[in-house]
Parts: structure tokens; C-alpha cells; sequence
């Protein structure tokens, strides 16, 4: 079976048997009858240059339908890594993660929509036939998933159904509408289940933006909402005061800002209460730079924790207010630190461990480090020889940061982990013997401090010594 065309002597359709495809007279989406790989191959050979409008708007969506087949295809492969894994959801992303270099939320996203569209086969086979995208299966697994058990398997069914009938004819946030309002048909329960479930997801989130900017998102139910509205605008003040030039959104903006930075300077709650440590330190965000920046020298970018580069001129700001933490490097961006006999980091380790490393040390994990666990690359000898206090155990060379996550997955023998001092690569190996670097992440760069040289040759073999 081929593409669809239009036979002139009839009104009706006619397969054509030659193996190009036809985009100018395609009857709907999906084109059946073709494999994932049939359809590729001969969307392969028509020729973009040569094609009319038609035959390019049909070919982008004739390449959509490939895309999705691919997509469920791939899903097929993830569900069988998960079946033949204990511990899947916990193992199966950080794996996913390395091998296609995305993040572990990317990652379990794949691994939840191949195991979801495997409970629901109305739904796997329309997106293995390419009827719709993985944006849409997302939609339609995640308004089920929150309506919890409030519906029976019989009504998900029915409702999951509907929702592949209406998909190829919707946009995500149409199809989002239109799942919602069948669950709660379906069965009233729905809606408190749904406000219970919501209310649980219920967080702060730093979204990062260009030039310095950034958002924070606070996603909580809507009385709180209103009231922490109703504060900042008072805070705020409708009008501004002489020589304020400022407009009521940018006062808001400062208002709610100066709340936090002042919670910081003061090390306290609102009420009072001081603020608990992390690793022994005092509650601070950092700013990277380089003394010669902050004498006003030169305009390297220095780094905000969480954030990224930023502009010379604001570190220079910032490094004035002392609800930042100040961390100078010399013109490599090296930190030094000083080695400890002790189990557990002193704070002048802990804070050169959490500087150089930055995030969590697994491969594409963007937890940062004053966050994470410290912990020992080498395991802690409780009883070592009396030789070994010539080697420190606790120090900065056999220290780095992993969150929680990552560092029970290391304690688990899931992923062994082993660390070049040279190069400063920590390079990570899974149960199947794949293995993926995790390079240093220089906290602050001069142009000169990105230069690669050679390094020095291996010391000589001179065998084995003479007595």
C-alpha cells in the first residue's frame, strides 16, 4: 500500500502502487498502510526543491506522522529496559539521561509516557500509527493520572477513547479542556480529587531568562495567591511617592523582593526565627569572580549561583551587599582547599567542595551543590591504618557533591563512579558497562584560562628498585 491519489475517472480514490510517494493529493492524516520505515524511505526521496506548496505542507506533516511512529517505537524499547529492571523508576532515567544527554526529568518524562500508553492500548496504538504527537499522549495521561481512583477502569477507558477520537482535530491545550470536562462528566469526585492532587504539586520555581533576569513562579492554591498579591501591592503602594519614577509593577516587582533579601541580611524569619544552616554555613547565594573584576580591572563575567554568567557590573553590586556570598579565583578560576583527617567536612572543605563543583557531580544533573550530599569518591575507611593519616580521607581531592538521588544510586552500586585529579573528569559506569564523563565545570573563565595545553609526559619506568 502506497499513498492515496485521486483517480480522474472516478470520485473515488485509488491506491498507487510506485514506490514515490504522491504529496499532492494525500486524502488524510495519518497515511495508512505504510511502516514507519516505508514511509520514511519514500518521504526520503521527494524532492523539497522541486515540490509545490501543497506537496511541502503535506510533507511536513507526513514527516510529523514519522516523528510519532518513531517516538512509540522508541517507547517500546524503553518499556522492555523497564521490565527487565527492579527499581526501574528510580535506575531507568539516570540511564536515559546519559545516554541521550538530557536531563533526568526528560528521562523519566519518556519512561512514564512509554509505561502510561502501555495501560491505556487505545492510546499506544494511535500513537504508534503516528495519529498524534507525544505532546498530546502527554496531555491525555496526565489529566487521567490526576483524576486519581476517583473513576473506574471502565470510565478512564471510555474517557481515554474519546480523547484518541477528538486528538487529531485538537491542540494541546484544546485536547487539555476537553479531557478535563469528560473526567469531571464522568464523575463529579473528580474535581475535589483533582484539588487535592494539585494542592500537593504545589512549589516555588526559579525559571531562568537572559540579561540577568529571572522568573520565580510560585504555583499555589488560589487564596494563597491572592493574599500574597494583596501584600506586595500594599507593600507597593498604589501611588508613588515624590521623584519615584517607577510604575506600580516595578515597585511590586522591588516590594517582593526586598521581603526575601531582607530575610537574608537578617538571617531570621519573619518572626524571628533564625534560618537553618546548610553544611554549617549561613544561608547566602554566591557570586563568582575575579578579584581583578572586582576591582574594576577588567569586565569578566563572573557566575550567580543557580543562575549563570552575569555582567561584571552587577557582580560588582552585589559583592557589596551581604546577603551574597563573595568567592574570588585567581585568573584560572581554580579554588584551593585544605585536607582533613575527619569524617565529616569542616566548613572550610565543605564550602571549597561546593564552590568548585557547582551542581551535583552525575552527568547532566543541574541540582546545585549547596543542595547536595558531601561525599567520599573513595568510601570512608573507619578503620584505617596507621599509615594512611599521611593520606587524608576528608579532603577536597577525594570529596564531591551529589544529591540525594545520585548518591544512593552511587551507595547502591548502581553506577561506579571513578575520578580523574588531571583533568578533573569524573567518569561514570552503569550495570551495562556504558560509561559517561562528567567534566568540570569551571565556576569563573578568563579568556586565557580556556587555553589547552599538553599534558606532561608519564614519569619514566625505571622497573622494579634494587632493594
Amino acid at each position: 500500500m502506497t499513498a492515496l491519489l485521486d483517480d480522474p475517472r472516478t470520485d473515488s480514490p485509488v491506491w498507487d502502487p510506485s514506490p514515490e510517494l504522491d504529496l499532492r493529493h494525500v486524502d488524510a492524516f495519518p497515511i495508512t498502510g505504510l511502516t514507519l520505515a516505508e514511509l520514511a524511505g519514500r518521504l526520503g526521496s521527494v524532492s523539497v526543491a522541486d515540490a509545490s506548496g501543497v506537496e511541502l505542507v503535506n510533507a511536513v506533516s507526513a514527516w510529523q506522522q514519522v516523528l510519532n511512529m518513531a517516538q512509540a517505537a522508541q517507547a517500546v524499547v524503553i518499556r522492555e529496559i523497564e521490565a527487565r529492571t527492579v527499581d526501574a523508576l528510580a535506575r531507568v532515567p539516570d540511564e536515559l539521561a546519559c545516554a541521550l544527554v538530557c536531563t533526568g526529568r526528560s528521562a523519566q518524562d519518556l519512561l512514564l509516557r512509554a509505561w502510561g500508553t502501555a495501560q491505556h492500548p487505545a492510546l499506544g496504538d494511535a500513537w504508534a500509527a503516528g495519529a498524534m504527537d507525544a505532546r498530546k499522549v502527554d496531555v491525555i495521561l496526565a489529566e487521567v493520572h490526576r483524576a486519581g481512583t476517583a473513576l473506574s477502569a471502565r470510565e478512564v477507558d471510555a474517557v481515554v477513547s474519546d480523547a484518541v477520537d477528538h486528538a487529531a482535530e485538537m491542540t494541546g491545550p484544546q485536547l487539555t479542556r476537553h479531557v478535563r470536562a469528560a473526567l469531571l462528566a464522568a464523575n463529579p469526585a473528580v474535581a475535589e480529587q483533582r484539588r487535592v492532587v494539585e494542592r500537593e504539586r504545589r512549589g516555588v520555581f526559579l525559571e531562568l531568562a537572559p540579561d540577568a533576569m529571572a522568573r520565580l513562579i510560585a504555583y499555589v492554591p488560589a487564596a494563597d495567591a491572592t493574599a500574597a498579591f494583596t501584600a506586595i501591592d500594599a507593600l507597593a503602594g498604589h501611588a508613588a511617592i515624590d521623584g519615584d519614577d517607577r510604575n506600580i509593577d516595578q515597585r511590586r516587582a522591588d516590594a517582593f523582593a526586598d521581603v526575601f533579601t531582607g530575610i537574608l541580611d537578617r538571617q531570621t524569619t519573619p518572626d524571628g526565627t533564625p534560618l537553618p544552616t546548610r553544611h554549617g554555613r549561613r544561608v547566602a547565594l554566591q557570586v563568582t569572580v575575579a578579584a581583578s573584576t572586582l576591582a574594576g580591572l577588567d569586565e569578566h563575567p563572573a557566575v550567580l549561583e543557580s543562575y549563570g554568567p552575569i555582567p561584571a557590573q552587577v557582580a560588582r553590586e552585589l559583592a557589596q551587599d551581604a546577603t551574597w556570598r563573595r568567592i574570588l579565583t585567581d585568573p584560572t578560576g581554580q579554588v584551593r582547599a585544605v585536607g582533613t583527617d575527619t569524617y565529616r567536612p569542616g566548613a572550610d572543605v565543605t564550602r571549597t567542595v561546593v564552590a568548585r563543583d557547582v551542581t551535583c557531580t552525575f552527568p547532566g544533573c543541574r541540582k546545585p551543590a549547596d543542595r547536595c550530599e558531601i561525599d567520599h569518591r573513595v568510601p570512608y575507611d573507619h578503620a584505617p591504618s596507621p599509615g594512611s593519616v599521611l593520606n587524608p580521607q576528608t579532603c577536597e581531592a577525594n570529596l564531591h557533591a551529589l544529591c540525594k538521588h545520585h548518591h544512593q544510586a552511587k551507595t547502591k552500586s548502581w553506577w561506579r563512579v571513578t575520578h580523574d585529579p588531571a583533568t578533573g573528569i569524573s567518569t561514570w559506569t552503569d550495570r551495562h558497562g556504558l560509561t559517561y564523563a562528567r567534566h568540570p565545570v569551571r565556576v569563573h573563565s578568563t579568556p586565557t584560562a580556556a587555553d589547552h595545553a599538553a599534558l606532561p609526559p608519564p614519569p619514566r619506568d625505571w622497573g622494579d628498585p634494587p632493594f
